[in-house]
């Protein structure tokens, strides 16, 4: 299966690494800080989209933070997860009827400049990860091919 992506690359430079980390752990800290903003006016009217966004910022640093330790396809599906499962909420809260979670002041508002900012993070986020992923993924060295025995040429 992996030998339709191509052949095996060498794992990135460490310059390289360093610098993709820095831009996903940047870019995980904006999404926290875009949710801080805006998390005073969730909480009142709408409990269910606060905790939503409590959770947004708590997975957001948590995933920051091992993100500056260590480079790991696991710690990019996650910043990739987080970031589409925000896009996914905030795609739910405006265009779903009669609104998502008990948000029903904000069906249709697409100009929100936050939402915005954010949508642009989340879109980093899941490019990013998907080509950390996609070069981690060419990197591992595929299993030597087993031998169909039933196929071999035998000797006469």
């Amino acid at each position: 299966m992996l030998a339709r992506l191509g052949p095996a690359q060498a794992p990135p430079a460490p310059g390289a690494d360093v610098i993709t980390r820095a831009v996903g752990t940047v870019a995980l800290a904006a999404l926290a800080m875009i949710h801080v903003i805006d998390l005073p006016a969730t909480l009142g009217p709408t409990p269910l989209v606060g905790i939503g966004y409590l959770a947004i910022i708590a997975a957001a640093i948590g995933v920051g933070a091992v993100m500056i330790t260590r480079s790991h396809r696991l710690v990019w599906a996650a910043a990739g997860l987080l970031a589409a499962a925000a896009m996914g909420g905030y795609l739910l809260t405006r265009a779903v009827p009669g609104g998502f979670l008990g948000d029903h002041n904000d069906v249709g508002n697409w100009r929100c400049s936050l939402g915005i900012a954010a949508l642009s993070v989340e879109a980093l986020l899941i490019l990013v990860a998907a080509w950390q992923m996609r070069a981690r993924a060419a990197a591992v060295v595929s299993p030597p091919a087993i031998r169909d025995h039933r196929n071999a040429h035998v000797p006469a």
